[in-house]
């Protein structure tokens, strides 16, 4: 059952998939986009609600990458930076864009598999 529905949804979006939790990297740089310092007292009430909402069968897929971000948080709204061009290949592994608190909590859980959105930047 379980299969039929992830071959359904694969064919509904097919950005949306699961992916082996080694293969994903916190994209520290993007500072989580939150507005708070990690690890902080805060990061830490976040990952624990989140993880209790995995053991509730509560998870929005993480959203991902295949190419390392060239603007990051401490970047933006610098006039002097300018990104390189990406390469355009692919990685063998997932840069978070938005869920390093999912993330964290699914590591903590013993998660070993992960719903991720693949998005492009």
């Amino acid at each position: 059952m379980k299969t039929l529905l992830y071959q359904w949804k694969k064919h509904l979006n097919e950005s949306v998939f699961y992916v082996s939790i080694d293969q994903i990297v916190p994209t520290e740089e993007l500072g989580h986009g939150k507005d708070h310092d990690c690890p902080s007292e805060e990061c830490e009430r976040k990952i624990q609600s989140k993880m209790d909402q995995m053991e509730q069968g509560v998870f929005k897929p993480i959203e991902v990458c295949h190419q390392k971000p060239v603007v990051t948080a401490k970047l933006q709204g610098d006039p002097s930076f300018e990104p390189a061009p990406k390469s355009g290949q692919d990685e063998s592994f997932y840069y978070v864009l938005n869920g390093h608190h999912r993330l964290e909590a699914a590591k903590r859980l013993g998660m070993n598999k992960i719903l991720v959105k693949r998005v492009q930047t």
